[in-house]
């Protein structure tokens, strides 16, 4: 993971803030004292970043959202020397990665609790969240940028949000190169996607397991291995493996149960 970094930023720069709806105890106000504003770089096609936005409203913290433009790429890596996003600023100390962002935010802001206190149940939703970060999020992402019937889509959601029209052909190859080659390293090209299709499939039949009889997948409340596995899946429902949450009845109900709490909306809103 990346090493943290102290760093300024220039308030003034920033985009309009985009505030935690205060509801019910999802957002009641944290117990610690937060002098300075909190910004996260982001993009809106991130699932990870999405999951830190989720993390922030759950939290009912107010945050300023700082989108990653192409012009904002050397402010990014004085921040995060990776390049990448999500990175939450808080009091001159940047905080790279959605998952060290998610321990940060329970250590500064306890309540609600999103990582279980048990032992037990602590190790299980340490495991979700690993398996929605790394194995999920491979087979999701690989099906977003590897999938031609997705390309427009996805370029337009990425692309438009980095760059002006003057800048946004070229951000689109960028991205498009970029992609192809992360998934090609590993061997992975458009001749998988059938093999993505079943691996992801399989997944979501064992989510499904994991969720029987049950509203979240610790019980009765949300934790943060319903925010990481949301965050994964909520943004196929963007593009064409739609159909594959469809067909499993259990996690489509539970991707609608999750997004209709309240700061999740507003997350997905914001």
């Amino acid at each position: 993971m990346p090493p943290r970094f102290a760093r300024s930023v220039r308030p003034d720069r920033l985009p309009a803030a985009q505030p935690a709806t205060p509801v019910d105890k999802w957002n009641r106000p944290s117990r610690a004292f937060v002098p300075d504003e909190i910004l996260l770089y982001d993009l809106t096609d991130s699932p990870f970043c999405l999951k830190a936005r989720i993390c922030l409203h759950l939290k009912g913290v107010p945050f300023r959202r700082v989108t990653l433009t192409f012009g904002r790429r050397r402010e990014l890596r004085r921040l995060n020397p990776a390049g990448q996003v999500p990175v939450l600023v808080q009091g001159g100390e940047a905080i790279a990665d959605s998952r060290r962002i998610a321990r940060h935010l329970e250590a500064t802001h306890p309540a609600p609790v999103l990582i279980p206190a048990g032992a037990e149940a602590r190790a299980y939703a340490a495991l979700v969240e690993d398996w929605a970060d790394q194995t999920l999020a491979f087979h999701v992402g690989a099906l977003k940028w590897l999938n031609p019937d997705n390309r427009q889509a996805v370029l337009t959601n990425t692309a438009g949000e980095m760059a002006g029209a003057i800048l946004r052909p070229l951000v689109r190859r960028i991205v498009l190169r970029r992609a192809r080659r992360r998934y090609g390293t590993v061997g992975v090209g458009p001749a998988a996607l059938e093999h993505l299709e079943t691996r992801l499939r399989d997944n979501l039949s064992a989510l499904a397991t994991l969720l029987d009889g049950k509203p979240f997948l610790l019980g009765r409340e949300p934790t943060l291995a319903d925010v990481a596995t949301f965050a994964q899946l909520t943004c196929m429902q963007r593009y064409a493996e739609r159909h594959l949450l469809d067909a499993v009845p259990v996690v489509a109900d539970w991707l609608e149960r999750l997004a209709a709490v309240p700061p999740v909306a507003a997350a997905l809103a914001s």
